[in-house]
């Protein structure tokens, strides 16, 4: 045990020698990143209060149908959590150099496994607490609730909730090297996918939102609308940490913590076992997946030797500078199997999302409030998509120059060139996702609405994809060989929460031309349509000051010394 403390106190001291560099240039970051960070707080705390009186005021739904959807956010949120957890751990677990270098010490493997799961778990989620801190400090002072119950909810059951999460990612990981050697990984992974999907569609099955609101607003107005109605909640779905979780959260709003503290005894328990097994699995099995990865590894390069479209003996059409820098980055993106993965995970993701909301024309009719809210709801996930894949593939992609980023700087390659050339195949698959999302989620509305919907969407997405770009330059790290770690890094989160609050901006001018539209069609009212198009133009100038802004931060960033 004391070789453990020793090496996470060295690992917390390099982390303080990394970043105590005190320049004006560090100093001005810190200070911007501080501000960011806390405006984000501040405005996830205002929205979430927002939020939750638009639905139990506006909407009326009452608080049992809010805990069920917050059910069901959570779920989805586990699922995420759990996946995310699942790749990373194979870069930190399996991929590090820290972990080459620990191998050829006297240090167990079992106390390796401990450190960089640790290590992983809380490098990847100080965005993620702020953020639940901040949703619920706004929930605990919307429902009046004491400094205790906020501290109950946190502690003893959002931190065991997200331990379970990640507990359960790292056990899977384990499964999937260690199966990997038998049957292959491709037939491992796939079967892991198509499980995964099969859950998901199991439980939307089971627990339908459009059926539970539909057999929940049968009863109004005979019942209580805070009256708890387990009756609705299928039997299996009780079992689930995410129900455990809001459950736990109705009944402390309702002032009745006995029924809870149950409740989240069983969500500390289920953590602690998953976490326990994960440890076990990891003393066993760790050190032999770790040598088993390597010959994965070394035979999958041994079948690459045959040429291949993107090899760069190849012949091609494209001139010498923007072929080998576009065949360079694919090279970069194949040679990592997590990368790969995550882009499939970001797949199907998105047809999960597209399969969705295949009735979105027609839900909420009769409410101009919940239609307004569900269609900027569907337009603003639409773009969180568009920013998680930006965030993963674009973020990294100047710090993958690594240490070779010298021959970049004696290379006779314009910068802007460079940057044009690197942004090229990422960023057209990222428009063609984005467009072709929004054309799907607005195609069954009038055409001015499609036509906004599109032209916003291109807008955002160019501007997202700059800002990605920009803040990756900004926040570069050529030391770091994994994208996934950049990624997660401090600057990426920064990053994250600009982009949402560049998209909220976009909703904010969005909500107004919207309910007025929703409003005019409920009641029979003639409306200019032309007037959805008005936002467009304050969007467009904004989104050009800021594409330009952080292109050419870009391009800026490559003629560093590093």
């Amino acid at each position: 045990m004391s070789q453990l403390f020793y090496i996470m106190k060295y690992k917390l001291l390099i982390f303080m020698r990394l970043n105590s560099k005190l320049n004006f240039e560090t100093m001005l970051k810190n200070f911007g990143s501080s501000i960011i960070y806390l405006g984000f707080a501040l405005g996830a705390f205002w929205f979430s209060q927002k939020f939750i009186n638009f639905i139990v005021v506006e909407v009326k739904v009452g608080l049992f149908l809010l805990h069920e959807f917050i059910s069901m956010i959570l779920f989805i949120f586990f699922v995420a959590v759990n996946i995310g957890n699942t790749i990373v751990s194979y870069s930190t677990l399996y991929k590090s150099s820290e972990v080459n270098f620990l191998f050829s010490k006297p240090v167990p493997s079992s106390r390796i496994f401990v450190i960089k799961f640790l290590d992983n778990f809380f490098y990847s989620s100080s965005t993620l607490l702020l953020v639940l801190l901040s949703v619920l400090a706004g929930y605990s002072v919307y429902f009046k609730l004491n400094f205790f119950s906020f501290l109950f909810l946190f502690v003893f059951n959002f931190i065991p909730f997200i331990f379970s999460a990640g507990s359960l990612g790292v056990i899977l990981l384990l499964l999937i090297i260690k199966a990997a050697a038998k049957f292959g990984f491709r037939r491992v992974v796939f079967f892991i996918a198509a499980i995964y999907v099969i859950t998901i569609f199991l439980f939307f099955k089971i627990n339908s939102p459009v059926h539970l609101a539909t057999s929940v607003m049968k009863l109004y107005p005979f019942i209580d609308t805070n009256q708890y109605l387990g009756e609705f909640i299928a039997p299996v779905i009780k079992f689930l940490p995410n129900n455990w979780l809001s459950e736990a959260a109705y009944w402390i709003t309702r002032d009745q913590i006995s029924k809870a503290i149950i409740l989240s005894l069983q969500q500390i328990v289920i953590s602690v076992l998953l976490f326990i097994s994960a440890m076990e699995l990891g003393r066993r099995w760790y050190l032999a997946t770790w040598l088993k990865n390597i010959k994965l590894n070394a035979e999958k390069n041994e079948t690459k030797n045959h040429e291949t479209l993107f090899s760069f003996g190849s012949s091609s059409s494209l001139k010498s500078q923007t072929e080998a820098i576009i065949k360079r980055d694919i090279h970069l993106f194949i040679r990592e199997p997590s990368q790969v993965i995550h882009f499939i995970v970001l797949v199907f993701l998105i047809v999960i999302f597209i399969s969705s909301v295949s009735g979105i024309r027609y839900i909420g009719l009769g409410n101009f409030y919940l239609q307004t809210g569900i269609y900027l709801a569907v337009f603003m996930f639409n773009l969180l998509l568009i920013s998680t894949i930006s965030l993963r593939f674009i973020f990294p992609l100047i710090s993958l120059e690594g240490l070779t980023h010298w021959k970049v700087r004696s290379a006779p390659v314009d910068n802007k060139f460079l940057i044009r050339r690197k942004i090229s195949i990422i960023g057209s698959i990222i428009l063609f996702i984005g467009t072709g999302l929004s054309y799907y989620t607005s195609f069954r509305f009038v055409f001015v609405i499609e036509l906004m919907s599109m032209l916003t969407t291109v807008i955002a997405m160019i501007t997202i994809i700059s800002i990605n770009l920009g803040m990756g330059g900004l926040f570069v790290n050529y030391k770091e060989k994994n994208p996934i770690r950049i990624s997660s890094s401090q600057g990426a989160s920064i990053t994250f929460l600009i982009c949402i609050i560049y998209m909220l901006f976009i909703i904010v001018l969005l909500f107004e031309p919207m309910s007025n539209y929703f409003l005019a069609r409920m009641i029979g009212r003639h409306y200019n349509l032309f007037r959805l198009i008005y936002p467009v133009i304050p969007i467009a100038v904004v989104s050009f000051i800021l594409t330009s802004i952080f292109l050419r931060t870009a391009a800026n960033s490559l003629k560093k010394d590093f």
